[in-house]
């Protein structure tokens, strides 16, 4: 039988006895998940005992298994013991299960992740002669130690490996569950979503606690753990209505990704002076924490840590915290103001939406994300330090009330958009002694006037000529400008949402140079109805809302207008009209001799210093396009020399 024949053979399913049957081998079967697998009425129900054979179209099958998910939301009547034919349950095998108990045979030795997650069984118990599996019994136990049983651990005793959500002692259920003092480990979803645990009494001897442990246990008021005891990825999450106390003992030096994610009622928290780092959503979505001191060893906080704390008022920051991970502090609406402290690098959107942070003292900062600071309303100015190095793409997106800017001399990389969207912000100032940036009006551009960086989103004025050095326009540069007019003779390439939403833009020329319009640059921007390209070759990109493309003239060089009516972007134009492009000056000729060179500054300095007029010169004097004749012209013509 070919390999395509048996897998076919093998993913069929029948029924027999009331049971749906997954061929897992040759004559082996494992029983499968019910036709309806509903919550409400779905799942095997008055499950009394399962098969350890079945006979279907003449032939008997062993069934060996049970099922990825095949009795959730079962109802267990009685004692469920699984057959010596039985080697394994799959995942979720019982997840939701109800009833008595299940009772493993000897011959399991695998349980799929989460196999009895959520459940409401009052017992799970072992044959003793199982090599893989057991039982806590009174006699494993220090005299007097408080006994609970019916709890499946490993054949050792030393790792519980899941609990029975639904367990009575003496006819009342058990809400405290004390971990047997021989207990070292708990397995990853031993105690998933049991439905009537308050709390666990975690001893010092437990060592670790494993991923999803206590997942979901809303009925869970209070973790407290102890030193010793090394937490994993989301052992506390999702425990949202009741948890309102978290104890961590000194000697913890970790809260893992998610681990108290969404412990939303909690109103108590201890951090012990031993922490080092909280990791990804760690203690996100405390809702109901209001103040937290940072312990003096912490040092890394990552992403989301604190994300949707909000009503986190006050956060004091320590010494040695030198990194605040992406989205940490995100939604974080009641925090006003904030000292980093030493900290050197804040990542992407990690104040995101904390609309009524006001102050931030970023004393020590090197490195500042994409967008840290995004739809912070309230803050109105903010001193950038002289050990800043690194900006990523729009720093201040969406700062309203930003209305004053200076990037200090130490700043050598400022991404696309850096106050894009700040509408009180008029202009970005460049502290002296900056050799990698310069503004002009007000608008950021790179020292060699090559690179369009950022529109301050309060810039009052309606056009923007660019000067002819300007190859490249950042992204987002001019995102929800004011513009009217875009004029770009020298611009090769337009990254990503370059003027996206700039409404009142209505006119765009693009040089013969321009290749590349990048995603959304005209995003929209509804009020456009000229456009001009100059290329004689369509541009890559050139997308614009529908409208634009009805309502707009697109004006191109004479002989390529078959070209653009042909190209699958600029061809949605329903007007295109062929011009006349004049040959454009050889832009840095001051002699008109048809070359750049040394004797071309020689002229621009004379007129600088006022030995020659500018009717004297062939070539246009303004260089960076500044609006007058200095020092940065001279500058912009040698990185032209340089760049031939």
């Amino acid at each position: 039988m070919s390999l395509a024949a048996l897998t076919a053979l093998w993913a069929c399913a029948f029924s027999s006895g009331g049971y749906n049957f997954n061929i897992v081998g040759d004559n082996e079967v494992e029983i499968g998940r019910p036709n309806d697998t509903s919550e409400e009425t779905g799942g095997y129900k008055d499950v009394i005992d399962v098969p350890s054979s079945v006979s279907y179209g003449g032939k008997t099958y062993t069934v060996v298994g049970i099922g990825e998910r095949a009795f959730q939301y079962a109802e267990i009547v009685g004692m469920l013991t699984l057959p010596e034919t039985y080697r394994y349950i799959g995942p979720w095998a019982f997840h939701s299960a109800y009833g008595t108990a299940v009772r493993l045979g000897a011959n399991v030795d695998s349980l799929g992740v989460g196999a009895f997650a959520y459940n409401k069984l009052n017992n799970l118990l072992c044959n003793d002669d199982n090599p893989k599996y057991a039982l806590i019994y009174s006699r494993d136990l220090p005299e007097g130690e408080a006994f609970v049983g019916g709890v499946l651990c490993t054949k050792d005793k030393q790792t519980i490996v899941a609990f029975p959500g639904a367990k009575k002692v003496n006819g009342s259920y058990v809400y405290n569950y004390a971990v047997p003092s021989i207990v070292k480990h708990i397995a990853p979803h031993a105690f998933h979503g049991a439905p009537y645990l308050r709390s666990i009494t975690f001893h010092e001897g437990v060592e670790d606690i494993g991923e999803y442990a206590c997942y979901e246990c809303l009925q869970m008021t209070r973790v407290e753990i102890p030193g010793n005891t090394k937490m994993a990825y989301a052992a506390f999450a999702a425990c949202e209505t009741n948890l309102k106390t978290i104890i961590l003992h000194e000697g913890v030096k970790e809260i893992p990704d998610y681990c108290f994610f969404d412990a939303e009622q909690c109103t108590s928290l201890q951090l012990p002076s031993t922490l080092e780092r909280i990791g990804d959503h760690g203690l996100c979505f405390l809702e109901n924490i209001t103040s937290i001191t940072l312990p003096e060893n912490l040092q890394i906080i990552d992403g989301g840590a604190f994300s949707n704390c909000t009503r986190l008022a006050n956060i004091t920051f320590n010494d040695k915290c030198r990194y605040v991970g992406a989205n940490c502090f995100m939604q974080c609406e009641a925090l006003q103001r904030i000292d980093l402290n030493q900290v050197e690098v804040v990542d992407r959107l990690a104040f995101n939406g904390c609309t009524n942070l006001a102050e931030v003292k970023l004393d020590h900062v090197k490195a500042l994300g994409r967008a840290p600071f995004f739809n912070c309303r309230s803050l109105t100015a903010i001193e950038l330090p002289e050990t800043l190095e690194y900006m990523d793409p729009v720093t201040f997106m969406r700062c309203t009330g930003l209305s004053e800017l200076t990037l200090p001399a130490s700043v050598t990389y400022v991404g696309g958009g850096t106050a894009c969207g700040a509408t009180a912000l008029k202009e970005i100032k460049v502290a002296e002694g900056n050799t990698s940036y310069v503004t002009v009006d007000g608008v950021l551009y790179d020292k060699g006037f090559t690179t369009l960086v950022s529109i301050p989103g309060g810039w009052e004025a309606n056009e923007l000529v660019l000067p002819a050095t300007v190859t490249l326009i950042d992204e987002q540069a001019g995102h929800w400008s004011r513009l009217t007019r875009l004029e770009a003779p020298g611009v090769k390439v337009l990254k990503q949402a370059a003027f996206a939403e700039s409404s009142a833009l209505a006119e765009v020329l693009l040089g013969a140079a321009c290749d590349s319009i990048g995603n959304a640059v005209f995003n929209a921007c509804t009020a456009i109805v000229k456009v001009t390209s100059l290329n004689t070759a369509p541009p890559k990109g050139g997308v614009f809302d529908d409208g634009v493309y009805s309502a707009a003239t697109l004006y191109v060089p004479r002989g390529a207008v078959a070209d653009y009516q042909a190209d699958e972007n600029w061809g949605r134009f329903a007007n295109i009209v062929g011009i006349d492009v004049p040959s454009p000056s050889k832009l840095g000729d001051m002699n008109g001799d048809g070359n750049v060179d040394v004797e071309d500054v020689n002229l621009l300095v004379n007129l600088i210093l006022e030995s020659t007029t500018a009717d004297q010169l062939a070539g246009n004097p303004d260089i960076d396009g500044s609006g007058s004749t200095d020092i940065g012209d001279v500058n912009a013509l040698i990185n032209l020399i340089l760049a031939q």
